[in-house]
C-alpha cells in the first residue's frame, strides 16, 4: 500500500467516525499530511467552515502554514492562503488558548501533537463539533491518554505491518565518501601490521573455525582447547623433544608450541578488534564529516558511528570548529557533566545537604536534553553510536554513517521507528577508509530498488577482500 493510500484511508476513518478521533501517526509518516487531507475534504464540502489548529510552539504554527500553502499545487496553495487570510483557518499556540485569549468554538478543532494532557485545551477541543487529535508519541501517563480518548477515541488507522514495510523501503540517495590512510604514516604501518598478523594466524590454523576451537575448544565434541592445540601442533611437526639447536625446530616451536597456539588464537581476536577500531575510528574522517555538515547548513543530521567513543570525538570536533555548538551526543559513552537546562542555564540542587551544588547530568539525561535541543533547532546534528536508543524521536534531512562496519541503513530505519525523514528521499553519506577492510564491506552491503548510490561508478569495486574477519565487541 502506498503512503497516499494510507493517509486517504486515515482521513476516511476519521470521517466515518463522525469527524471525531485521535490518530497516532508514527514515523516515517509526515503527520502534517493527515492534517492537510482532513482540511481539504472539509472545505470541499463546507467552504465557510471555521477551523482552529492548536500547536505547542509558535515554530509549529509557521511550519503548518508553510506546509499547507506550499504543496506545489497552485490552486490548493492559493485556496489555503485565502482560508488563512480570511481567518477561516486559525493556528494558535496552546498557551494562547489556555490564557483565554480565544473562546469561540470552531466547526473543527485539530489539536496537533500535544506533548501532555492539558485540561484547559481539552475543554476547548471538546466544545467543537468536529475534533481531530494528532499524536506522534504516546503519553507516558496512561490516565492522561484515557482522558484524551474520551474526547476523541483512537482511530483504527496506520497499521503496524504497513508502517514497518514503508519505513524500511524509504527511498535512499547515497553518496560514498572515501578517506585514505596516508602513505608511510604510522597508522598505515599499524594497519598493515594487523593485516599481516591476521593473515599469518589463518595460515597457521588453516581456518577461522580451527582458530576459534584453539581458543575455546570444541563444545560439540567436548574437546578442550588444550587438546585442539596439542593435536594441531603435532600435525605440524612439533613435539616435546625438538632439538632447539636447529633454527628450523626453533621456528616450529615458536609457531606451533601448543601454549603459543592458544595465546595466538586469543591474541588474533584482539588484533581483529584493534584493526576494526583503527579504521572505524580513524580521526582523518573528522575533517570529512565537518565538510559534509558545513556543505548542508540547513539540514538536520544524524551521524552514526560504530563506537560511542568516536561519536564523542565527532561532537567535540564539530563544536570546536563551529561558531556555536551544533552537535550533541546521543549515546552512553559520555562522562557525567554539570547539569544545564534547555537554554544552557546551570541547574543547582534545591534542597538537602548538598543544596546549592551543581546537579550532575549522566548519559541518559544528556541524551534527553540533546534530543530536545535538536527538535527545537538549538543544534542540528546528533552523534549516535551503532546501537542507538530506539526512543529517539526527531525529524531529519540526512544521515552520515562514518564506517561500513556499522549496520546498514535499512536496520537503522527499522530500529529508529520514531524518526521522520524530511522530503521524498533520505540523503545518506557513507564514509570509508579506502583500500582497507571497510571498502569491500561497503560494496557488499545489500541494496534495494529504492536505494540509489549516485557515485558508485567512481570507485573500483574489484577489491581483494583478504582476511576481512570482523569481530565486533
Amino acid at each position: 500500500m502506498t503512503v497516499d493510500k494510507i493517509f486517504e484511508q486515515a482521513a476516511l476513518n476519521w470521517k466515518d467516525n463522525k469527524g471525531v478521533g485521535t490518530a497516532f501517526v508514527p514515523a516515517p509518516f509526515n503527520d502534517k499530511v493527515l492534517l492537510y487531507e482532513v482540511l481539504s475534504r472539509l472545505y470541499v464540502k463546507n467552504p465557510n467552515a471555521t477551523t482552529v489548529i492548536i500547536v505547542n510552539e509558535f515554530k509549529d504554527r509557521n511550519e503548518i502554514i508553510e506546509f499547507l500553502t506550499t504543496t506545489g499545487d497552485t490552486d490548493n496553495d492559493n485556496e489555503f492562503k485565502s482560508l488563512i487570510n480570511n481567518k477561516l483557518i486559525r493556528v494558535f499556540t496552546q498557551h494562547f488558548i489556555n490564557s483565554g485569549s480565544w473562546n469561540s468554538a470552531a466547526k473543527l478543532c485539530i489539536w496537533y501533537k500535544p506533548e501532555e494532557y492539558n485540561i484547559g485545551t481539552a475543554l476547548y477541543v471538546d466544545r467543537c463539533k468536529f475534533k481531530l487529535i494528532i499524536l506522534t508519541k504516546l503519553f507516558s501517563n496512561n490516565s492522561e491518554l484515557t482522558a484524551l480518548y474520551k474526547i476523541a477515541p483512537i482511530l483504527d488507522c496506520f497499521k503496524q505491518a504497513e508502517l514497518d514495510e514503508l519505513r524500511v523501503s524509504t527511498p535512499v540517495e547515497e553518496m560514498w565518501v572515501s578517506v585514505e590512510l596516508p602513505e608511510s604514516s604510522e597508522i598505515l604501518k599499524l594497519y598493515q601490521y594487523y593485516c599481516k598478523y591476521i593473515e599469518t594466524s589463518i595460515n597457521i590454523f588453516g581456518s577461522f573455525d580451527i582458530m576459534q576451537q584453539a581458543r575455546v575448544g570444541n563444545t560439540t565434541l567436548n574437546i578442550s582447547s588444550a587438546e585442539i592445540c596439542n593435536q594441531l601442533a603435532r600435525e605440524n611437526g612439533w613435539n616435546d623433544h625438538l632439538d632447539m639447536s636447529y633454527e628450523y625446530n626453533r621456528q616450529i616451536d615458536e609457531l606451533y608450541n601448543p601454549n603459543n597456539l592458544r595465546d595466538r588464537a586469543s591474541q588474533t581476536y584482539e588484533v581483529i578488534r584493534n584493526r576494526s577500531n583503527l579504521v572505524s575510528d580513524y580521526e582523518g574522517k573528522l575533517d570529512t564529516i565537518l565538510e559534509l555538515v558545513n556543505n548542508h547548513p540547513k539540514d538536520k543530521i544524524l551521524i552514526i558511528s560504530k563506537r560511542g567513543e568516536f561519536a564523542s570525538k565527532i561532537t567535540d570536533y564539530l563544536n570546536n570548529n563551529s561558531e556555536t555548538d551544533i552537535c550533541g551526543n546521543y549515546h552512553n559513552k559520555v562522562d557525567n557533566i554539570d547539569a544545564v537546562d534547555i537554554d544552557g542555564n546551570p541547574i543547582f540542587i534545591k534542597s538537602g545537604p548538598e543544596k546549592g551544588k551543581r546537579k550532575a547530568m549522566a548519559a541518559k539525561a544528556q541524551m534527553t536534553l540533546n534530543e530536545k535541543r535538536f527538535n527545537l533547532d538549538k543544534i542540528r546534528c546528533l552523534s549516535l553510536s551503532n546501537a542507538p536508543d530506539k526512543s529517539l524521536c526527531v525529524e531529519v534531512d540526512m544521515i552520515i554513517i562514518t564506517s561500513p562496519l556499522c549496520e546498514d541503513i535499512k536496520s537503522y530505519l527499522y530500529r529508529l521507528s520514531d524518526i521522520r525523514i524530511k522530503g521524498d528521499k533520505l540523503k545518506l553519506f557513507s564514509i570509508f577508509c579506502k583500500n582497507t577492510i571497510e571498502q569491500p564491506k561497503l560494496f557488499n552491503k545489500v541494496q534495494t530498488d529504492t536505494h540509489e548510490i549516485v557515485n558508485k561508478s567512481e570507485f573500483n569495486d574489484n577489491v581483494e577482500n583478504k582476511f576481512a574477519f570482523l569481530i565486533v565487541d
